[in-house]
């Protein structure tokens, strides 16, 4: 079966996909020293973009940019397109066409191959790559997601012999479900044996098959024709044979050295200065990684080793940092800041204000100007010139390590249910298909049951909350149904979890 009928045989569940938004690829590239174009009227390409659900969420969100996006699968495209014309949008087109055979008619901003480098045969990467140095401009910006070893030498023998396992076996569904039950016979198996070092790596590739990954993931992912892992250098130097060099991570706490014991760090920060790549080849030896998502682009720069603060200023913060007992910013007393396991210690006043300000308004974004403003009001003074370079430099540490978050971007929403909530359009669209609404944030929020997804398809700005709750009940099976009034009592708790995570637009 080739890969255009595999994937319109099994369709390839899609979701939006914040780190390969277009301005979360403008935030980083910026910090490493790219020039990447503004946001709002940007031109995006995105390959195999599948029924388009990643193009078409950040097309709505940016009505003046440009989305274009191609896929092999006729039928995927078919479901993006219907989509979009049910939407309205203007500024999102997708198209069944062959990358191989595709020349960019124009050139385009940002690019994205996310799930596709790995999963088809040389001359595809090939085109891939051909593509982006096409496509991208001087200042442009290319996103890829792909495999990766040395930690894929352990998936790898998974895939293997899940292939083995179901080679005779045709029918797609049938092929799922043999993959899932040797992976549990596998599992089974290896529980007599969790001391041996073999067994304990491959308990963790068996718990991801068993334990609820979407079956069409599998499908095409573990048990397609193309799976080829690559060493992080082995891609730049394919990159680089198209003229695109290497800029950073899509996530870039991924590539911070302080995350090791200092003598880790110390050699890893001796390579970086002489060699970006070389460095984060041993960080993939050091965690065999698995997975990459790598920007690039044209522009003939060097990597750079390190972010640049002074770049932070033009682009927006987010974070929800906590702290243990009381946080006075005006004082000189240091205070430690967590996220996960990410912390950071600081007795500097407008850094401390500025944490306090993003956690409290968490998740919205804050332009770096009007954080530092309202920092320095925080603290009873005006902002200085010191003041800038000290929260530009605690901002940039911090994000290296996933603390907060930068964006090139601020979306439109509201966080207050109104007296008539309106969710937004492309989230009631997609509640009539499944549990899966993209938010103005750009991330994805769940609706299991048909009464919470029927909520949402009534946010349309006509009906009061009370009104919401009554039309609500013929969604429940008939033995189910709740009284309207018990049911508007659990609506606020929907609408302010809908707000705070950016779901309603009025």
């Amino acid at each position: 079966m080739t890969a255009a009928f595999a994937y319109d045989a099994v369709s390839y569940p899609s979701t939006a996909l914040p780190q390969a938004h277009p301005g979360h690829l403008h935030a980083v590239a910026r910090m490493f020293g790219c020039d990447p174009a503004p946001v709002d009227r940007c031109r995006v390409l995105e390959l195999g973009c599948g029924d388009g659900t990643h193009l078409i969420a950040s097309a709505v969100g940016l009505p003046d940019a440009t989305f274009v996006g191609l896929d092999l699968s006729a039928s995927a495209v078919d479901r993006g397109n219907r989509l979009i014309a049910d939407l309205g949008l203007r500024n999102a087109t997708l198209h069944a066409v062959d990358v191989t055979t595709w020349d960019p008619p124009e050139p385009f901003d940002y690019a994205i191959a996310h799930g596709l480098y790995s999963w088809v045969p040389p001359a595809v990467r090939d085109a891939i790559l051909r593509v982006f140095a096409a496509a991208l401009g001087p200042t442009g910006v290319g996103y890829v997601s792909y495999n990766i070893y040395p930690g894929c030498y352990v998936r790898r023998m998974l895939w293997e012999m899940m292939r083995f396992h179901t080679a005779d076996t045709a029918d797609p569904v049938a092929k799922m479900s043999e993959a899932v039950e040797f992976a549990k016979f596998l599992a089974a198996g290896g529980q007599g044996a969790k001391t041996d070092s073999a067994v304990a790596l491959m308990a963790h590739e068996l718990e991801s098959v068993i334990g609820g990954r979407d079956p069409r993931v599998l499908y095409h992912d573990d048990l397609g024709t193309f799976n080829d892992p690559v060493y992080v250098r082995e891609f730049v130097a394919h990159a680089g044979r198209f003229g695109l060099r290497f800029v950073g991570e899509a996530e870039p706490f991924t590539m911070e050295t302080r995350a090791f014991k200092p003598e880790i760090a110390k050699v890893l920060d001796g390579l970086a200065e002489t060699d970006v790549v070389r460095k984060e080849q041993y960080i993939d030896f050091l965690r065999l990684r698995r997975f990459r998502e790598t920007l690039v682009s044209p522009d003939g720069q060097r990597p750079l080793a390190e972010p640049l603060p002074e770049r932070i200023a033009g682009l927006a913060v987010s974070g929800q940092p906590t702290w243990d007992g009381d946080c006075d910013p005006t004082s000189n007393s240091a205070v430690t800041f967590r996220v996960g396991k990410a912390t950071a210690r600081t007795d500097l006043p407008i850094a401390k204000a500025a944490l306090v300000i993003l956690a409290g308004c968490s998740p919205r974004r804050v332009p770096f100007a009007d954080l530092l403003a309202r920092a320095a009001a925080k603290l009873g003074r005006p902002a200085t010139a010191e003041d800038h370079t000290r929260l530009a430099e605690l901002l940039t540490a911090v994000w290296m390590t996933g603390m907060v978050a930068l964006h090139g971007h601020v979306p439109t929403y509201t966080d207050t249910a109104s007296a008539r909530p309106t969710a937004c359009p492309l989230a009631r669209r997609q509640v009539r298909d499944g549990p899966l609404a993209t938010t103005r944030l750009h991330t994805t929020m769940r609706f299991e049951d048909a009464p919470t997804r029927r909520m949402v398809e009534l946010l349309d700005g006509t009906r009061t909350p009370a009104e919401v709750a009554t039309e609500m009940v013929s969604a429940f099976p008939p033995d189910q149904r709740p009284d309207p009034a018990a049911l508007r009592a659990g609506l606020d708790t929907h609408l302010a979890r809908m707000a705070q995570g950016g779901l309603l637009v009025g």
